[in-house]
């Protein structure tokens, strides 16, 4: 009998040499198994720890990668010692939050598994730093500990968790990380510098705040906001940075080119005729301050106004009596920058309705109003005409948007303030105002949220001219820019950057060559009941009057200059 045929034998004849075998062919599947699993075991990674500082019981987040679906064997140790199960409130991939044990004490921190330990981060117990003024000027900052909602959309409610942030608002804000410089989405890992170096803060103006209380704030994620951080900013100071990822699936803005402008406007009151003691106040606009603006510096305002900023216009008031003689000068010069804006929507995704919006913001971008015939009985017809039976909010803007710039023509020439803008549909020429107007009115109609714009629009050199166009609401996303007029044939000034296909630019897509004073119509209200006003039409801010007068002034004279751009960076 060969050797084969004897090996053959023996296994068929030996229970113990199959058994023998049959172990060893397991711990080879079972070795194999275990080279894969360390090689096909992703390593942890912690990107931050939030806060880096902190006291017993604080809850910290750790934000990173590759920590595993559950937790399940895998562990967080702080200086060396494991965490127990009590410690742990929530484990998935990317974040695990953890409760401080009272035994902590300042070191590396690690996320591990079975295979892998990641890279140690640091972490800081508050009260082991030595420095006793640090620490209790530290209590009194402000502190987010969690936020209600994961992952937040544009527009979102959420609740915002921790300590110190004060009983009342104030002058308190909630800041959020905006990518103007791409500083985040060009980085694999951003630093907090590159997230905390641009950021945007709720609006008042849109309501985005809602509750504010000292250990929580409800507020709405404000258009323009981008995966990052946000912060707390009170009179005692900022709250350490709270990283948030913001939901993108509806679609991203890109913030583009950046032009710096200087620009400056004069009044002159003169003429001034009063039978005894009055009061002539000028309300004179600022521009506006949102995601494409979001920092005006007034760099002179000559004589010291009477308030800096109330409702978006710096206030001077002049005294006057019948002794008055002479020509009062008020000058105005604002520092602004001002983005480019590209929107990337996937149509798709965008919400059906309106439901999740903040509903107050919603009521009043849907409704008639001064400046917005919404409900005229032949923009109500056109608009349902133009849409047909499209059901997608998005779609129904851009379907507005090619009818009109198919349909009517640009008017060069500046209509009086007291032409009806509806005159549009029946001239089928109009000029930049008829045209924002109308795009709105239409919007408003279909119950899409949309407000018209004022502002300059700007030459290469240092000319401008008043111009107007449109940003309308896509739910989940935020605010989205159209100008109507510049795909419809007005002249696009001589820029270098110049766009090659306005028709389908200018719908969601802004230059950063203008200046926007106006974002809807700025319903201000007189300081008194029986205060006489002025107000003008079709001009490059949009509010509900300019001049106010008070007691005896019989007549005056005031003289509003055109502004003026006197510098470009």
């Amino acid at each position: 009998m060969n050797s084969t045929g004897r090996i053959s034998y023996i296994f068929r004849k030996s229970p113990l040499v199959r058994s023998i075998l049959l172990l060893i062919i397991l711990g080879l599947a079972v070795t194999g198994i275990f080279i894969f699993t360390i090689k096909t075991t992703p390593t942890p990674e912690i990107d931050y720890i939030n806060p880096p500082v902190g006291n017993p019981g604080d809850i910290v987040v750790i934000k990173g990668k590759n920590f595993g679906h559950e937790r399940d064997m895998n562990y967080v140790e702080f200086s060396g010692n494991r965490l127990t199960a009590s410690n742990y409130i929530s484990w998935t991939d990317d974040t695990i939050k953890v409760i401080i044990p009272a035994n902590i004490q300042n070191g590396l921190v690690v996320v591990g598994n079975a295979k892998h330990r990641s890279r140690p981060s640091f972490f800081a117990n508050l009260s082991d730093i030595p420095v006793e003024v640090q620490a209790a000027e530290k209590s009194t900052l402000p502190l987010i500990t969690e936020l209600d909602v994961k992952t937040p959309a544009i527009g979102d409610l959420v609740v915002i968790s921790g300590n110190n942030f004060g009983d009342s608002r104030g002058t308190s804000r909630v800041l959020w990380t905006c990518d103007y410089d791409g500083l985040v989405a060009n980085s694999e890992y951003p630093s907090i510098n590159d997230l905390t170096k641009n950021m945007i803060a709720c609006s008042e103006l849109e309501s985005d705040y809602v509750r504010w209380g000292n250990n929580s704030i409800s507020v709405r994620v404000p258009s323009g906001a981008s995966s990052g951080v946000l912060i707390v900013e009170t009179d005692r100071g900022s709250s350490e940075p709270y990283y948030v990822d913001i939901d993108t699936k509806v679609g991203t803005k890109e913030f583009g080119s950046k032009h710096t402008f200087v620009v400056q406007y004069v009044t002159e009151v003169s003429n001034i005729s009063a039978t005894g003691t009055g009061t002539i106040t000028l309300r004179c606009p600022i521009p506006a301050t949102f995601e494409l603006q979001p920092e005006i510096e007034n760099a002179e305002i000559v004589p010291s106004p009477t308030i800096d900023n109330f409702h978006q216009t710096v206030i001077h008031q002049l005294n006057v009596d019948k002794n008055t003689v002479g020509t009062k000068t008020f000058l105005q010069t604002f520092v602004i920058p001002v983005y480019e804006v590209k929107t990337h929507i996937n149509g798709s995704k965008v919400y059906k309705n309106y439901s999740y919006m903040n509903q107050t913001l919603f009521d009043q971008k849907t409704a008639p109003s001064a400046l917005v015939p919404a409900d005229n009985e032949k923009i109500v017809e056109l608009a349902a005409k133009i849409i047909g039976k499209e059901t997608n909010n998005y779609r129904k803007a851009r379907l507005v948007y090619d009818y009109m710039v198919k349909e009517y023509k640009y008017y060069d020439r500046e209509r009086k303030p007291s032409d009806d803008p509806v005159d549009l549909l029946r001239r089928e020429r109009g000029d930049a105002y008829d045209f924002a107007v109308v795009y709105c009115a239409l919007l408003r109609a279909l119950k899409i949220p949309c407000i018209v714009d004022s502002g300059l629009l700007i030459d290469q050199g240092t000319l401008s001219k008043t111009h107007f166009w449109n940003e309308f609401y896509v739910a989940g996303f935020g605010w989205v820019p159209v100008d109507v007029t510049l795909a419809c044939g007005e002249p696009v000034p001589s820029w270098t950057d110049a766009v090659e296909d306005p028709v389908n630019y200018y719908f969601g897509n802004l230059d950063c060559h203008r200046i926007t004073f106006s974002r809807d119509l700025n319903d201000i209200k007189p300081f008194s009941h029986d205060s006489k006003v002025e107000t003008f039409g079709r001009t490059y801010a949009l509010q509900s009057f300019w001049e106010e007068t008070t007691g005896s002034v019989e007549r005056y004279s005031s003289d509003w200059s055109s502004p003026v751009i006197s510098g470009i960076y």
